[in-house]
């Protein structure tokens, strides 16, 4: 009778302290985590820690974002940008070793150098080199389709060396999205879009090396130009140098090559101050 009053009379005493202990360690578990000791069980089996946030810096997802990024800027600008040629007979200037001004590339069809449509209605900024002193130039498409056009010589600017074209046609074209050449900071990431050595529409990625440079190239002082380091050589020409929004903030027209070699060294004119070119302009 003794042993089973006793037994009544620690049972439910009993059940009550394994129902606290099973409660402490349920709701004790979350904390359990954030404890020296479950630190070191992530640290000791690190292929079971958790997946890395989305949004955390230096992550897949974030690598890809920058990739899209780039990928939307080239698409935007990439269709406007065409190849511009003087006519048949002309041969180009012969690049001097140092400090030069960009020059087209001679393909059998003729120097090819680069361009971009500014306007719609057909308006294509390039540089003095690439048309010379020709009154009519050669103007290439090769987005849908190859498509080759007339376009007049309007004006040539010799401070900034860059020329204006109309196309001879009534045509709406795609035309690039403009930038703010005086909103650029070095260590920005920009893109070079044109025909280096005849390879139509090639981009180059680079970042902006310096800013408002002055440089005297051939007995003309440039005060106000944008470095890169984006490859740039001869058939760049008058191609535009992008942002990683796609807009254009500079017109690739020269290369420090010295003993004719790649040096990573090239300048753009910004494009706030091509944008005087468009006053000749009916808008």
């Amino acid at each position: 009778m003794f042993s089973e009053i006793k037994i009544r009379h620690f049972f439910w005493p009993g059940m009550a302290v394994l129902a606290l202990v099973a409660g402490a360690i349920i709701f004790d578990a979350p904390v359990a985590e954030n404890t020296p000791s479950a630190d070191l069980w992530y640290n000791t089996y690190p292929s079971q820690q958790p997946v890395m946030d989305p949004v955390t810096p230096g992550s897949a997802v974030t690598a890809l974002q920058v990739q899209e990024g780039f990928n939307l800027a080239v698409s935007k600008v990439r269709p406007a940008v065409v190849s511009v040629s003087k006519s048949l007979n002309s041969t180009p200037a012969q690049a001097d070793t140092g400090m030069t001004l960009l020059n087209p590339y001679p393909d059998k069809a003729g120097p090819v150098g680069s361009g971009f449509i500014i306007e719609p209605n057909g308006y294509v900024i390039t540089t003095g080199q690439t048309v010379g002193q020709a009154r009519v130039a050669r103007v290439t498409f090769f987005s849908s389709g190859k498509r080759e056009y007339q376009a007049d010589v309007i004006r040539v600017d010799s401070e900034t060396d860059l020329a204006l074209l109309k196309i001879r046609a009534s045509e709406i074209f795609p035309a690039v999205l403009l930038g703010n050449s005086d909103l650029i900071e070095v260590g920005d990431m920009v893109l070079a879009v044109g025909s280096p050595f005849g390879f139509s529409r090639t981009v180059t990625m680079g970042i902006i090396s310096s800013n408002k440079r002055k440089i005297n190239i051939d007995g003309t002082k440039f005060s106000d130009l944008i470095q890169t380091d984006a490859a740039i050589n001869r058939g760049n020409d008058g191609g535009p140098l992008v942002n990683i929004k796609g807009e254009v903030i500079g017109v690739n027209m020269a290369s420090f090559v010295p003993n004719n070699q790649y040096s990573g060294i090239s300048f753009a004119v910004p494009i706030n101050d091509a944008l005087k070119l468009l006053n000749v302009t009916a808008r």
